[in-house]
């Protein structure tokens, strides 16, 4: 007789399925599901077939070959600015003290609430800041091409068009900086009244580029 209190033996098949379930990630707000992210990390700017991310009305035999979003240092103004709030109090406040500026004016309780909402304030305009640069995607599949716009907490638009409608494809790289980093503007010029898409400030733009020829290149064979 088997033992009621020993748990049954697992079959391969449950196994997997529970691997599979513990392995699922929630949908992100930008549309971005990453599963067992091995390829596209919490930095990632740029990544070539990338195999560990899916995004919402994703075709089943539909390939993303280009995920790409702003390059990583065009985050730089924000941070420095975001540091420099956060030890702004810290170094004022004793050179005021040293030259006895009064500075309790008003009461330490009223201080205290004033020194909450000053660091609440940073800390939502550093969040703000990353999240926006985090959730601006653009991606380029077998199919089509994706540009999803993200500002703050309440903005959110997402727009696509088709490999087939897709006439050019250039970028640009203006000034030193962008030079010497590797990044720039991609301009994907689409048919009829549908708005061109812009990738901007995106690493390695002349490799995006490539891609996108590629698939006008593959698109007019079969024509």
């Amino acid at each position: 007789m088997p033992d009621v209190f020993v748990a049954a033996e697992k079959t391969k098949d449950t196994a997997q399925n529970e691997k599979e379930v513990l392995s699922q990630k929630p949908v992100l707000p930008s549309g971005i599901l990453a599963k067992n992210s091995s390829s596209v990390h919490l930095f990632t700017s740029y990544c070539e077939n990338p195999d560990d991310i899916t995004f919402e009305n994703q075709d089943e035999d539909e390939k993303i070959l280009l995920f790409i979003r702003k390059d990583f240092i065009t985050n730089l103004p924000w941070i420095i600015g975001g540091i420099f709030l956060l030890f702004t109090p810290l170094i004022i406040t004793p050179i005021l003290m040293f030259l006895h500026v009064p500075l309790f004016i008003l009461s330490q309780k009223y201080m205290v609430v004033l020194t909450i909402f000053y660091y609440l304030f940073t800390t939502t305009f550093i969040f703000i800041s990353f999240i926006t640069w985090y959730f601006n995607l653009n991606i380029v599949t077998e199919k089509r091409i994706v540009d999803i716009e993200f500002e703050g907490v309440v903005y959110k638009n997402v727009s696509a068009t088709k490999i087939t409608l897709v006439q050019d494809v250039s970028f640009s790289q203006v000034g030193v900086i962008r030079t010497v980093f590797d990044y720039g503007d991609v301009l994907i010029q689409t048919a009829g009244t549908i708005d061109n898409f812009i990738f901007e400030a995106v690493p390695r733009p002349e490799d995006a580029v490539h891609i996108v020829e590629n698939l006008i290149g593959k698109r007019n064979e079969q024509l």
